[in-house]
């Protein structure tokens, strides 16, 4: 019943499902777009860590603003900000000043969602049934993941980049509709996260950035290459197994929720590292790059959801979970940018994707160094 029983955290499920279409139908093609237009694979890489790079400074504005306006305005703010983004995106065919638009709007815009939407998943949430909600939200993302690629990939392939975006756009803007029925929280205004905390926080995110941009970003770009640049592989391979993933995912959320969160935190690094195994090893050859993928997909959800709920509880036992994730956030930016970055002169020195891929080890050992010496009651 953990599920269902906080009315109001029924409407981020609702949101999550529209944000996930965008995301798995819009976001996880924005990069292979670039390489299609034909920008260097180096060069789309280096873009992506410039763009994380610069959230760190974006990022500042969104204290200040949750203040005067109120943390769900923000987050309504950073939705609208995010779907104005793929209509630009849509436009963008070679390294000039819309590309430079492109990834300064997304800089913003997903400094300003990303940071409140998980300040206001942590206060609205209930640290009892952490587990659980962390794991609905994947299980409902895991599912637009399933038909949200297909969809872009089929009106990439028949239609043109602004209708396919667009749709990705409409979805993203329609996300803010059921957060206007969720209730207003409080920021505080003079609270301060003590400088323990705040190196914790960062170093956390810090890690599971050199995960991302590894594992995520330089992944969709070695799989899109792979696939022979196609949109519609690229879309139906992104669709497999990801209601598999999903059920695995609510799995583990009631492991956290009955006092097994150690448990469930072995179990979520020990996925990933079987996950970055499997793309860095598979990548080469469309059947082993398809089946990494697969393999990939069912993990996910295991270790998103063992590290979330307890980053959640970690933010909401701080003084202010809004300022707590400000600083986590600025760590995972600052980590992606360096794993992307690290892919890109890896790549541009002639290297194959196996070793940026591989580097998503060091942001997984260090994560779990540092998420297991937390107290299990977070």
């Amino acid at each position: 019943m953990g599920f269902f029983q906080n009315r109001a955290f029924n409407f981020m499920y609702v949101h999550g499902a529209l944000q996930s279409f965008a995301n798995y139908g819009g976001e996880a093609f924005a990069f292979v777009y670039l390489l299609k237009a034909g920008i260097p694979t180096p060069i789309v890489l280096l873009a992506v860590g410039m763009l994380f790079g610069s959230r760190v400074f974006f990022r500042l504005a969104v204290l200040p603003f949750a203040l005067r306006f109120g943390l769900r305005n923000a987050l309504i703010f950073g939705i609208l900000l995010e779907a104005s983004t793929y209509p630009i995106l849509s436009q963008i065919t070679r390294v000039d000043g819309l590309l430079l638009i492109y990834l300064a709007t997304w800089a913003l815009s997903s400094s300003f969602y990303w940071t409140c939407y998980h300040a206001y998943v942590t206060l609205i949430g209930d640290s009892e049934h952490r587990g659980k909600q962390a794991s609905a939200i994947e299980f409902v993302g895991m599912v637009m993941g399933i038909f949200a690629p297909l969809t872009t990939g089929a009106l990439l392939t028949y239609f043109s980049p602004l209708i396919a975006f667009g749709v990705v756009g409409l979805a993203m803007a329609g996300s803010a509709i059921p957060v206007l029925f969720m209730p207003e929280v409080e920021v505080e205004k003079h609270a301060s996260v003590d400088a323990q905390t705040r190196r914790k926080a960062w170093v956390i995110m810090f890690a599971d950035g050199l995960r991302a941009g590894s594992f995520h970003f330089t992944w969709l770009i070695a799989l899109f290459i792979t696939l022979g640049n196609s949109f519609a592989g690229f879309g139906g391979t992104l669709s497999l197994a990801g209601f598999i993933g999903a059920l695995i995912g609510l799995f583990t959320g009631k492991m956290v929720d009955v006092g097994q969160g150690q448990r469930a935190l072995q179990l979520g690094f020990l996925a990933l590292t079987v996950a970055i195994l499997a793309r860095a090893l598979g990548y080469p050859l469309v059947f082993t790059a398809v089946l990494a993928n697969a393999v990939a997909v069912m993990m996910w959800p295991v270790y998103a959801t063992a590290t979330n709920a307890r980053i959640y509880n970690l933010a909401r036992q701080s003084a202010c979970p809004l300022r707590y994730h400000v600083v986590a956030e600025g760590g995972w930016d600052l980590g992606t940018a360096l794993s992307c970055s690290v892919s890109a002169l890896l790549i541009y020195m002639g290297f194959s994707f196996f070793g940026p891929l591989i580097f998503a080890l060091f942001g997984c050992g260090l994560g779990y160094y540092v998420l297991s010496k937390t107290s299990q009651a977070a």
